[in-house]
Parts: C-alpha cells; sequence; structure tokens
C-alpha cells in the first residue's frame, strides 16, 4: 500500500487544482461577461458585437480599431478573455493562500467582483487608448452589480467547490 504524505499531495494537487478552476472559472467569467456587453451595450449604446468587441481592442489601438472589421472585434474577445482569466487566477490564488478569503468566500468573491470593476473603470480605461464613453449612472450601477455577480460569483462558486473537494480528497 502507497503512502502519499499530506504535503506532497496537496502540492502537487494545488498546482493542478489552481490551474484546472483558474481556467474554468477564466472561461465562465469571459463568456458571462461577454453575453452582458453584449446585451448591455445593444439595449443602452445600440451596438452590435463587432463594434463591443472593437471597442475593448480599442484601449490598444485606439478608434483605428473601429476601422479594422473582424480582426480588431477579434482582438478585443482575446483582450476580454485574456483578462477574464488573470481576474480569475488572482482571486482563486488569493483564496488558496488567504483562509480569511475561503472563509467569507461568497461576500469575498462579490466584493472583489466589484472592486475589479472600479478598478478597470477607474485606472485601466482612462490610461488606455479607448474613446472615452460618457459614464452615466445605469453604467456605473450595472457594471458594480454585474461585475459583483458575473465575476465575483463563479468565482465563489468554484473556490467553495475546490474547498469542499479537497478535504474529501485529503480525507481519503
Amino acid at each position: 500500500m502507497a503512502t502519499i504524505t499530506r504535503t506532497s499531495t496537496r502540492a502537487s494537487v494545488s498546482l493542478v487544482s489552481l490551474a484546472r478552476s483558474s481556467a474554468i472559472a477564466g472561461l465562465v467569467i469571459g463568456v458571462l461577461g461577454g453575453i452582458d456587453y453584449l446585451i448591455f451595450f445593444r439595449l443602452t449604446q445600440h451596438l452590435g458585437p463587432i463594434a463591443v468587441f472593437q471597442y475593448i481592442a480599442s484601449g490598444l489601438l485606439g478608434p483605428a480599431a473601429f476601422a479594422g472589421g473582424n480582426a480588431t472585434a477579434l482582438l478585443g474577445f482575446l483582450i476580454h478573455f485574456g483578462i477574464s482569466f488573470v481576474v480569475a487566477a488572482v482571486f482563486i490564488l488569493a483564496a488558496s493562500q488567504l483562509a480569511f478569503l475561503r472563509r467569507t468566500v461568497f461576500l469575498s468573491a462579490l466584493v472583489y467582483g466589484a472592486a475589479v470593476n472600479m478598478f478597470m473603470s477607474m485606472l485601466v480605461l482612462p490610461y488606455s487608448a479607448a474613446p472615452k464613453m460618457p459614464v452615466t449612472t445605469v453604467l456605473i450601477v450595472h457594471g458594480l452589480i454585474g461585475d459583483a455577480l458575473i465575476v465575483g460569483l463563479p468565482l465563489a462558486i468554484i473556490v467553495w467547490r475546490d474547498a469542499r473537494a479537497s478535504k474529501v480528497s485529503l480525507a481519503v
């Protein structure tokens, strides 16, 4: 009968588990966030999917992104998912190291989602090359609540699920 020490099991499982969880969460956040953007900007700005993702690409390319057709829309799509994977990985890594985040995972993740929105709105967008959008109450409220739910809730569920799974696997 093979014996695996708790330390080596935890270390080997945690790297694979963190990567897997980050990938799943990034994908979920990217899909839900993309759908949210498409619906919100269709209803409020009358923008189609190409223009929504071109706007994201304009953060790097400036207004020229809107003349780039499908290529710049694809770039915006890839940027959107890249950001989603980074946002997911940061929280999942933090939760793996900070017991407080695991103990209060739902509240912590919802606050993190809103904080991501504030970070993007107050630091990233103003310093990007994207054209400035008018800031409205609807945009602010939607962003804070939307990202709390679309970013925070999937992260909370994944961290909670992983914490339960690791307790079961470590007990075996």
